[in-house]
């Protein structure tokens, strides 16, 4: 015999299927619009902290409480070793509150970058981040970037030969 509830999910499964019929909000009437919200938040903050012509001041307005500063940093810190670099956002697919970006950036290694000097090498790298919007603000962020090939564009690593 089975140790769970089998009338107990059924009256769940008949509660949210009245619910449904009765048009009661689900949750998924705003999804649609929210996430074109959140696209646009993901959009203004490649555009801002991500391009040399973007405001990294723009950090206070897109992301939570905690949140700007570190955010700010990080890409100052990138800014100060490729000051010309131009990110273009490839994909962009967004449901619920998480957004998540396919990008590229092109930038000239002008400046010192993690302790490596100026090559004045041009780069081109990739890398895909993953956002969790929450009022209208980056409340967490992750990305995966190609760092090895960045690395081995400014000769910081050899290539395998």
């Amino acid at each position: 015999m089975a140790s769970w509830d089998a009338p107990g999910i059924f009256e769940w499964h008949h509660a949210r299927c009245v619910a449904l019929h009765l048009g009661k909000r689900t949750g998924k009437e705003e999804t649609k619009m929210s996430a074109e919200e959140n696209k646009a938040v993901v959009r203004r903050e490649q555009e801002e902290l991500w391009n040399h012509t973007g405001d990294l001041d723009a950090a206070e307005e897109l992301f939570a409480a905690g949140q700007a500063e570190a955010a700010k940093q990080q890409a100052a810190d990138f800014r100060r070793g490729f000051p010309d670099v131009v990110s273009t956002i490839e994909d962009l697919i967004a449901e619920g509150d998480k957004v998540v970006a396919r990008w590229r950036s092109r930038a000239t290694h002008r400046g010192d970058y993690m302790g490596i000097l100026p090559s004045s090498k041009e780069v081109e790298f990739t890398g895909i981040s993953f956002y969790r919007i929450e009022g209208g603000k980056i409340a967490e962020s992750w990305t995966v970037e190609d760092q090895l090939g960045l690395m081995r564009q400014i000769g910081a690593i050899p290539e395998l030969g």
